[in-house]
Protein backbone atom coordinates (compact mmCIF):
# COMPACT_ATOMS: atom_id res chain seq x y z
CA UNK A 1 0.00 0.00 0.00
CA UNK A 2 1.26 3.28 -0.85
CA UNK A 3 2.34 5.73 2.36
CA UNK A 4 0.45 8.98 1.94
CA UNK A 5 3.29 11.90 1.43
CA UNK A 6 3.90 13.63 4.86
CA UNK A 7 2.96 17.52 5.12
CA UNK A 8 5.85 19.84 5.74
CA UNK A 9 5.58 20.59 8.92
CA UNK A 10 6.56 24.28 10.19
CA UNK A 11 9.73 25.26 11.25
CA UNK A 12 10.10 28.26 14.01
CA UNK A 13 12.61 30.77 14.36
CA UNK A 14 16.04 29.68 15.95
CA UNK A 15 14.02 25.99 16.62
CA UNK A 16 16.43 23.31 17.18
CA UNK A 17 17.16 20.85 15.05
CA UNK A 18 15.82 17.85 17.54
CA UNK A 19 12.69 20.25 17.76
CA UNK A 20 12.17 19.83 14.07
CA UNK A 21 13.40 15.72 13.42
CA UNK A 22 10.86 15.37 16.19
CA UNK A 23 7.76 16.75 15.31
CA UNK A 24 8.40 14.92 11.61
CA UNK A 25 8.43 11.88 13.85
CA UNK A 26 5.56 12.56 16.16
CA UNK A 27 3.67 13.46 12.72
CA UNK A 28 4.14 10.10 11.49
CA UNK A 29 0.97 7.91 12.68
CA UNK A 30 2.50 4.60 13.19
CA UNK A 31 3.19 1.91 15.64
CA UNK A 32 6.18 2.96 16.86
CA UNK A 33 8.97 5.57 17.13
CA UNK A 34 11.28 3.52 15.78
CA UNK A 35 9.15 2.80 12.89
CA UNK A 36 8.47 6.13 12.80
CA UNK A 37 11.96 6.95 12.32
CA UNK A 38 12.20 4.45 9.77
CA UNK A 39 9.45 6.09 7.44
CA UNK A 40 10.78 10.02 8.15
CA UNK A 41 14.52 9.10 8.18
CA UNK A 42 15.44 5.38 7.01
CA UNK A 43 17.11 4.95 9.91
CA UNK A 44 15.82 4.49 13.45
CA UNK A 45 19.53 4.53 15.26
CA UNK A 46 19.90 8.23 14.40
CA UNK A 47 20.56 10.33 17.47
CA UNK A 48 18.11 13.48 17.13
CA UNK A 49 19.42 15.56 20.05
CA UNK A 50 23.03 15.42 18.30
CA UNK A 51 24.84 18.84 18.65
CA UNK A 52 26.43 18.49 15.06
CA UNK A 53 23.59 16.12 13.47
CA UNK A 54 24.38 14.11 10.72
CA UNK A 55 21.00 13.69 9.13
CA UNK A 56 21.07 17.06 7.81
CA UNK A 57 21.05 16.14 4.27
CA UNK A 58 17.61 13.94 4.72
CA UNK A 59 16.07 16.78 7.28
CA UNK A 60 16.34 19.01 4.54
CA UNK A 61 14.40 17.12 1.99
CA UNK A 62 11.61 15.42 4.38
CA UNK A 63 11.03 19.30 5.63
CA UNK A 64 11.65 21.25 2.33
CA UNK A 65 14.47 23.63 4.19
CA UNK A 66 18.24 24.11 2.56
CA UNK A 67 21.10 22.07 4.54
CA UNK A 68 22.76 25.46 4.95
CA UNK A 69 20.00 27.09 6.95
CA UNK A 70 19.38 23.93 8.86
CA UNK A 71 23.14 24.22 9.89
CA UNK A 72 23.20 28.22 10.55
CA UNK A 73 20.08 28.74 11.52
CA UNK A 74 18.79 25.49 13.96
CA UNK A 75 22.06 23.78 15.34
CA UNK A 76 24.72 24.73 16.83
CA UNK A 77 26.93 24.67 14.23
CA UNK A 78 27.58 28.42 13.58
CA UNK A 79 27.96 28.71 17.56
CA UNK A 80 30.66 25.87 17.65
CA UNK A 81 32.33 26.99 14.75
CA UNK A 82 32.26 30.78 15.53
CA UNK A 83 36.10 31.39 16.40
CA UNK A 84 37.34 28.71 13.83
CA UNK A 85 38.75 30.11 10.58
CA UNK A 86 37.26 30.02 7.22
CA UNK A 87 39.06 27.10 6.26
CA UNK A 88 38.46 24.60 8.86
CA UNK A 89 34.48 26.00 8.94
CA UNK A 90 34.23 24.95 5.58
CA UNK A 91 35.67 21.52 6.09
CA UNK A 92 33.65 20.90 8.95
CA UNK A 93 30.71 21.81 7.37
CA UNK A 94 31.28 19.66 4.14
CA UNK A 95 31.65 16.74 6.73
CA UNK A 96 28.14 17.30 8.15
CA UNK A 97 27.20 17.28 4.63
CA UNK A 98 28.53 13.79 4.09
CA UNK A 99 26.97 12.68 7.09
CA UNK A 100 30.16 12.30 8.96
CA UNK A 101 29.82 14.33 12.35
CA UNK A 102 32.24 12.52 13.91
CA UNK A 103 35.10 13.89 12.05
CA UNK A 104 33.56 17.30 11.96
CA UNK A 105 34.12 17.03 15.71
CA UNK A 106 37.92 16.09 15.11
CA UNK A 107 38.08 19.19 12.34
CA UNK A 108 37.04 21.38 14.50
CA UNK A 109 39.26 20.15 17.50
CA UNK A 110 35.66 19.63 19.71
CA UNK A 111 35.79 15.84 20.43
CA UNK A 112 32.09 14.72 21.25
CA UNK A 113 33.15 13.66 24.73
CA UNK A 114 34.54 17.19 25.55
CA UNK A 115 31.49 18.87 24.43
CA UNK A 116 29.25 20.00 27.73
CA UNK A 117 26.20 19.37 25.69
CA UNK A 118 24.89 18.26 29.12
CA UNK A 119 22.37 15.74 29.20
CA UNK A 120 18.95 17.57 29.64
CA UNK A 121 17.10 19.40 27.30
CA UNK A 122 16.35 23.08 28.75
CA UNK A 123 13.17 25.83 28.34
CA UNK A 124 11.82 28.98 29.58
CA UNK A 125 8.28 28.80 30.87
CA UNK A 126 7.79 32.17 30.06
CA UNK A 127 8.61 31.04 26.21
CA UNK A 128 6.87 28.18 26.36
CA UNK A 129 3.44 29.52 27.38
CA UNK A 130 3.69 32.25 24.86
CA UNK A 131 4.34 29.63 21.99
CA UNK A 132 1.40 27.67 23.07
CA UNK A 133 -0.75 30.63 23.11
CA UNK A 134 0.28 31.71 19.32
CA UNK A 135 1.28 28.87 17.55
CA UNK A 136 -0.80 25.93 19.61
CA UNK A 137 2.27 23.81 20.07
CA UNK A 138 5.77 24.43 21.70
CA UNK A 139 9.38 23.95 20.63
CA UNK A 140 13.14 24.12 21.82
CA UNK A 141 14.99 27.06 21.88
CA UNK A 142 18.61 27.01 20.63
CA UNK A 143 19.91 29.75 22.50
CA UNK A 144 18.97 27.66 25.75
CA UNK A 145 20.63 24.72 24.81
CA UNK A 146 23.83 26.66 24.83
CA UNK A 147 27.26 25.68 27.72
CA UNK A 148 26.56 27.31 31.10
CA UNK A 149 23.24 29.35 30.10
CA UNK A 150 20.45 28.97 33.13
CA UNK A 151 18.39 31.62 32.20
CA UNK A 152 16.47 32.96 29.58
CA UNK A 153 18.26 35.90 27.56
CA UNK A 154 14.46 37.22 27.14
CA UNK A 155 12.27 36.81 30.04
CA UNK A 156 15.15 36.48 32.83
CA UNK A 157 13.90 33.50 34.74
CA UNK A 158 15.39 30.25 35.40
CA UNK A 159 15.47 27.24 32.40
CA UNK A 160 13.80 23.91 33.32
CA UNK A 161 15.97 21.09 32.48
CA UNK A 162 14.19 17.83 31.25
CA UNK A 163 17.04 14.57 30.91
CA UNK A 164 16.88 13.42 27.54
CA UNK A 165 15.67 10.46 26.59
CA UNK A 166 16.43 7.80 23.53
CA UNK A 167 13.01 6.08 23.29
CA UNK A 168 10.52 9.34 24.46
CA UNK A 169 10.52 12.93 22.03
CA UNK A 170 10.26 15.63 24.21
CA UNK A 171 8.73 19.10 23.84
CA UNK A 172 8.78 22.09 26.75
CA UNK A 173 5.79 21.72 29.19
CA UNK A 174 3.21 24.70 29.24
CA UNK A 175 2.46 24.85 32.90
CA UNK A 176 5.34 25.51 34.56
CA UNK A 177 6.17 28.43 36.98
CA UNK A 178 8.77 30.82 36.31
CA UNK A 179 11.10 31.27 38.70
CA UNK A 180 12.94 34.78 38.49
CA UNK A 181 15.78 34.00 41.11
CA UNK A 182 18.48 34.61 38.72
CA UNK A 183 22.06 36.20 39.23
CA UNK A 184 23.35 38.95 37.45
CA UNK A 185 26.16 36.67 36.32
CA UNK A 186 23.79 33.90 35.21
CA UNK A 187 22.05 36.87 32.95
CA UNK A 188 25.30 37.87 31.82
CA UNK A 189 26.67 34.65 30.65
CA UNK A 190 22.87 33.93 28.91
CA UNK A 191 23.14 37.46 27.03
CA UNK A 192 26.59 36.45 25.51
CA UNK A 193 25.80 33.19 25.02
CA UNK A 194 22.82 34.67 22.78
CA UNK A 195 24.93 36.97 21.04
CA UNK A 196 27.20 34.69 19.74
CA UNK A 197 24.73 32.29 18.82
CA UNK A 198 23.11 34.90 16.64
CA UNK A 199 27.11 36.12 15.53
CA UNK A 200 29.16 34.18 12.16
CA UNK A 201 32.43 35.00 12.42
CA UNK A 202 35.04 37.29 14.35
CA UNK A 203 38.27 38.22 13.10
CA UNK A 204 40.97 36.04 14.63
CA UNK A 205 43.46 39.96 14.93
CA UNK A 206 40.95 41.87 15.67
CA UNK A 207 39.51 39.80 18.61
CA UNK A 208 42.86 39.37 20.38
CA UNK A 209 43.69 43.58 20.15
CA UNK A 210 40.12 43.87 21.87
CA UNK A 211 41.07 41.66 24.53
CA UNK A 212 44.15 43.25 25.34
CA UNK A 213 43.11 46.77 24.82
CA UNK A 214 40.50 45.67 27.64
CA UNK A 215 43.55 44.35 29.92
CA UNK A 216 45.33 47.38 29.97
CA UNK A 217 42.74 49.79 30.76
CA UNK A 218 41.76 47.17 33.71
CA UNK A 219 45.49 46.96 34.72
CA UNK A 220 45.71 43.28 33.90
CA UNK A 221 48.24 43.59 31.17
CA UNK A 222 50.83 46.56 29.94
CA UNK A 223 51.81 47.08 25.97
CA UNK A 224 54.45 44.67 26.95
CA UNK A 225 53.12 41.50 28.62
CA UNK A 226 49.64 39.97 30.59
CA UNK A 227 49.50 39.81 34.13
CA UNK A 228 48.33 36.13 33.70
CA UNK A 229 48.79 35.00 37.64
CA UNK A 230 46.43 38.31 38.11
CA UNK A 231 44.10 38.10 35.57
CA UNK A 232 43.48 34.04 36.09
CA UNK A 233 42.54 34.92 40.05
CA UNK A 234 40.34 37.96 39.28
CA UNK A 235 38.18 35.49 37.02
CA UNK A 236 38.16 32.48 39.94
CA UNK A 237 36.67 35.00 42.13
CA UNK A 238 34.38 36.45 39.62
CA UNK A 239 33.16 32.85 37.91
CA UNK A 240 32.66 31.85 42.05
CA UNK A 241 29.67 30.66 41.31
CA UNK A 242 30.60 28.54 38.14
CA UNK A 243 33.16 26.69 39.45
CA UNK A 244 31.38 23.57 40.25
CA UNK A 245 31.11 23.06 36.68
CA UNK A 246 33.43 20.92 35.77
CA UNK A 247 34.45 23.17 32.23
CA UNK A 248 34.79 26.60 34.48
CA UNK A 249 36.96 24.23 37.39
CA UNK A 250 39.27 22.66 34.64
CA UNK A 251 39.71 26.25 32.68
CA UNK A 252 40.63 28.34 36.15
CA UNK A 253 42.38 25.78 37.88
CA UNK A 254 45.41 24.94 35.42
CA UNK A 255 48.26 26.94 37.13
CA UNK A 256 50.36 26.34 33.87
CA UNK A 257 52.66 30.03 32.81
CA UNK A 258 50.19 29.63 29.43
CA UNK A 259 47.25 27.92 30.47
CA UNK A 260 43.91 29.55 30.34
CA UNK A 261 43.52 32.53 29.54
CA UNK A 262 47.00 33.41 28.65
CA UNK A 263 46.29 30.76 26.03
CA UNK A 264 43.93 32.89 24.05
CA UNK A 265 47.27 34.49 23.25
CA UNK A 266 49.84 31.78 22.90
CA UNK A 267 48.31 29.43 21.69
CA UNK A 268 46.43 29.46 18.72
CA UNK A 269 45.15 25.77 18.38
CA UNK A 270 43.75 26.08 21.69
CA UNK A 271 41.24 29.31 21.38
CA UNK A 272 38.83 28.17 19.38
CA UNK A 273 35.99 27.05 21.80
CA UNK A 274 33.43 29.48 22.35
CA UNK A 275 33.29 28.26 26.21
CA UNK A 276 36.58 30.50 26.50
CA UNK A 277 35.72 33.30 24.76
CA UNK A 278 32.59 33.25 26.91
CA UNK A 279 34.11 33.59 29.92
CA UNK A 280 36.78 36.38 29.09
CA UNK A 281 34.19 38.19 27.43
CA UNK A 282 31.75 38.19 30.32
CA UNK A 283 34.77 38.65 32.43
CA UNK A 284 36.42 42.15 30.81
CA UNK A 285 32.66 43.26 29.52
CA UNK A 286 30.15 45.04 31.12
CA UNK A 287 27.80 43.65 28.87
CA UNK A 288 27.36 42.50 25.06
CA UNK A 289 27.05 45.88 23.48
CA UNK A 290 29.77 46.80 25.49
CA UNK A 291 32.06 44.25 23.98
CA UNK A 292 30.87 44.72 20.12
CA UNK A 293 31.66 48.83 20.69
CA UNK A 294 35.07 47.64 21.53
CA UNK A 295 35.54 45.20 18.80
CA UNK A 296 33.93 47.21 15.98
CA UNK A 297 35.15 50.54 16.96
CA UNK A 298 38.56 49.78 18.91
CA UNK A 299 38.12 50.95 22.36
CA UNK A 300 41.50 53.49 23.04
CA UNK A 301 44.25 52.87 25.02
CA UNK A 302 44.11 54.63 28.62
CA UNK A 303 47.71 54.89 28.95
CA UNK A 304 49.05 58.14 27.41
CA UNK A 305 52.37 57.33 26.18
CA UNK A 306 51.69 53.68 24.73
CA UNK A 307 55.64 51.54 25.14
CA UNK A 308 56.32 49.55 21.50
CA UNK A 309 55.13 46.36 21.30
CA UNK A 310 58.21 43.98 22.49
CA UNK A 311 58.30 39.78 20.48
CA UNK A 312 57.59 37.14 23.17
CA UNK A 313 60.68 35.65 22.85
CA UNK A 314 62.47 39.13 23.84
CA UNK A 315 60.23 39.07 26.76
CA UNK A 316 61.27 35.49 28.13
CA UNK A 317 64.59 36.02 27.47
CA UNK A 318 64.72 39.16 29.53
CA UNK A 319 63.14 37.65 32.21
CA UNK A 320 65.76 34.46 32.23
CA UNK A 321 68.70 36.93 32.41
CA UNK A 322 67.23 38.59 35.06
CA UNK A 323 66.17 35.48 37.13
CA UNK A 324 69.68 33.57 36.28
CA UNK A 325 71.40 37.29 38.10
CA UNK A 326 69.45 37.52 40.85
CA UNK A 327 69.54 33.83 41.26
CA UNK A 328 73.32 34.43 41.31
CA UNK A 329 73.05 37.80 43.62
CA UNK A 330 71.53 34.60 46.20
CA UNK A 331 68.54 36.14 46.37
CA UNK A 332 65.46 33.73 47.61
CA UNK A 333 63.13 31.74 45.18
CA UNK A 334 59.66 33.81 45.80
CA UNK A 335 61.25 37.43 45.95
CA UNK A 336 62.73 36.07 42.16
CA UNK A 337 59.14 34.76 41.56
CA UNK A 338 58.08 38.48 42.41
CA UNK A 339 60.37 40.66 40.85
CA UNK A 340 60.87 38.73 36.94
CA UNK A 341 56.84 37.93 37.39
CA UNK A 342 57.60 33.89 36.30
CA UNK A 343 56.79 30.98 37.96
CA UNK A 344 58.49 28.96 40.83
CA UNK A 345 59.30 26.14 38.22
CA UNK A 346 60.92 28.61 35.66
CA UNK A 347 63.16 29.64 38.62
CA UNK A 348 63.84 25.75 39.78
CA UNK A 349 65.00 24.88 35.79
CA UNK A 350 67.12 28.19 35.24
CA UNK A 351 69.04 27.24 38.76
CA UNK A 352 69.51 23.41 37.86
CA UNK A 353 70.66 24.40 34.19
CA UNK A 354 73.28 26.67 35.84
CA UNK A 355 73.63 24.53 39.18
CA UNK A 356 72.90 27.20 41.38
CA UNK A 357 71.79 26.44 45.00
CA UNK A 358 68.14 28.09 45.86
CA UNK A 359 68.62 30.15 48.77
CA UNK A 360 65.73 28.75 51.20
CA UNK A 361 63.73 31.88 52.50
CA UNK A 362 62.71 31.58 56.11
CA UNK A 363 59.70 30.70 56.44
CA UNK A 364 56.57 32.13 57.96
CA UNK A 365 54.46 29.35 57.91
CA UNK A 366 56.61 26.74 60.80
CA UNK A 367 56.12 23.41 60.35
CA UNK A 368 54.34 22.51 63.39
CA UNK A 369 51.77 24.95 62.07
CA UNK A 370 51.60 23.54 58.47
CA UNK A 371 51.38 20.02 60.20
CA UNK A 372 48.65 21.29 61.77
CA UNK A 373 47.30 22.96 58.63
CA UNK A 374 47.86 19.93 56.17
CA UNK A 375 45.46 17.77 59.01
CA UNK A 376 42.88 20.46 58.84
CA UNK A 377 42.86 20.70 55.15
CA UNK A 378 43.05 16.49 54.90
CA UNK A 379 39.19 16.80 57.10
CA UNK A 380 38.22 18.64 53.94
CA UNK A 381 37.90 22.46 56.26
CA UNK A 382 37.54 25.65 54.27
CA UNK A 383 40.72 27.35 53.54
CA UNK A 384 39.59 30.47 54.96
CA UNK A 385 38.56 28.56 58.01
CA UNK A 386 41.53 27.27 58.68
CA UNK A 387 43.54 30.65 57.83
CA UNK A 388 41.39 32.30 60.48
CA UNK A 389 42.36 28.99 62.94
CA UNK A 390 45.49 29.61 62.80
CA UNK A 391 46.16 33.72 62.16
CA UNK A 392 47.09 33.63 58.68
CA UNK A 393 46.26 34.55 55.54
CA UNK A 394 44.61 32.95 52.74
CA UNK A 395 47.20 32.68 50.27
CA UNK A 396 49.68 31.22 53.60
CA UNK A 397 47.15 28.18 53.43
CA UNK A 398 46.84 27.50 49.73
CA UNK A 399 50.39 27.77 49.76
CA UNK A 400 50.57 24.50 51.81
CA UNK A 401 47.81 23.58 49.79
CA UNK A 402 49.97 24.11 46.19
CA UNK A 403 51.91 20.87 47.02
CA UNK A 404 49.44 18.30 47.94
CA UNK A 405 47.84 16.90 44.99
CA UNK A 406 46.65 13.55 46.99
CA UNK A 407 44.99 16.11 49.45
CA UNK A 408 43.74 18.38 46.67
CA UNK A 409 41.74 15.63 45.30
CA UNK A 410 40.88 14.01 48.56
CA UNK A 411 39.29 17.45 49.19
CA UNK A 412 37.53 17.51 45.90
CA UNK A 413 36.08 14.29 46.68
CA UNK A 414 35.22 15.46 50.36
CA UNK A 415 32.95 18.52 48.42
CA UNK A 416 31.29 16.05 45.88
CA UNK A 417 30.59 13.20 48.56
CA UNK A 418 28.74 16.31 51.04
CA UNK A 419 27.36 17.91 47.98
CA UNK A 420 25.70 14.30 47.36
CA UNK A 421 24.57 14.13 50.48
CA UNK A 422 22.93 17.35 50.81
CA UNK A 423 20.96 16.56 47.90
CA UNK A 424 20.03 13.56 48.75
CA UNK A 425 18.72 14.26 51.40
CA UNK A 426 16.90 17.64 49.69
CA UNK A 427 14.99 15.36 47.65
CA UNK A 428 14.11 12.93 50.69
CA UNK A 429 13.11 16.07 52.65
CA UNK A 430 10.81 17.26 49.89
CA UNK A 431 9.42 14.28 48.61
CA UNK A 432 7.47 14.29 52.00
CA UNK A 433 6.30 18.04 51.62
CA UNK A 434 4.15 16.74 48.75
CA UNK A 435 0.08 15.97 48.74
CA UNK A 436 0.33 13.53 45.84
CA UNK A 437 4.52 12.88 44.98
CA UNK A 438 4.78 12.09 41.51
CA UNK A 439 8.00 12.20 40.16
CA UNK A 440 7.18 15.22 37.71
CA UNK A 441 6.37 17.64 41.22
CA UNK A 442 9.47 15.93 42.58
CA UNK A 443 11.73 17.12 40.30
CA UNK A 444 9.86 20.56 39.75
CA UNK A 445 10.09 21.01 43.87
CA UNK A 446 13.52 20.21 43.85
CA UNK A 447 15.37 21.15 40.38
CA UNK A 448 18.44 21.64 41.22
CA UNK A 449 18.94 18.75 43.53
CA UNK A 450 17.04 16.33 40.80
CA UNK A 451 19.51 16.98 38.25
CA UNK A 452 22.70 17.49 40.24
CA UNK A 453 21.46 13.79 41.04
CA UNK A 454 20.59 12.91 37.62
CA UNK A 455 24.18 13.86 36.25
CA UNK A 456 26.45 12.32 38.71
CA UNK A 457 24.46 9.67 41.26
CA UNK A 458 21.99 8.21 38.67
CA UNK A 459 21.96 4.89 40.14
CA UNK A 460 21.14 6.47 43.56
CA UNK A 461 18.57 8.41 41.63
CA UNK A 462 16.97 5.22 39.84
CA UNK A 463 16.77 3.20 42.99
CA UNK A 464 15.05 6.16 44.86
CA UNK A 465 12.63 6.84 42.26
CA UNK A 466 11.72 2.25 41.74
CA UNK A 467 11.68 2.49 46.02
CA UNK A 468 8.88 5.57 46.16
CA UNK A 469 6.97 5.53 42.65
CA UNK A 470 5.66 2.15 41.24
CA UNK A 471 5.77 3.69 37.37
CA UNK A 472 9.75 3.72 38.32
Amino acid sequence: MMRMKQIYPRIYNNETIYSIASRLVLNDVSSSISQSMLNVFDNKNIQLDSILPSFINRLALVCDCHHNELLDKHSLFQYYTLFSTESVRAQARALLLKENSLDAFKTLGLLANRISSGDVHQFCPVCAKEQGKQFGETYWLRAHQLPLTNSCYKHHCRLVSIPKQRKRLLFPLIDCEPSFAISTLEHKLASFNYAFSQSHHFDPVRLKQTYAIRLINRELATTRFVRHSLWREQMRVYFDEYMSHDAVFKLLQNDAEYAFPASIFYNDEANHHPLKHLLICTFLFEHVDDFIDSYTQKEPLKVVHAEPITPQSEIDALRQSTALMLLRQGLPLRQIIQVVDVSAATVRNIARKHSISLKEQERKVSDSIRRGITIQLIIGRHVADIANKFNLKKSDVEQVLSGQPIIKELRRRIRFYHHRQQARRALIATLYTLKTPTITLLRRSADKEYMWLFKHDKSWLNSFKKFYFKSG
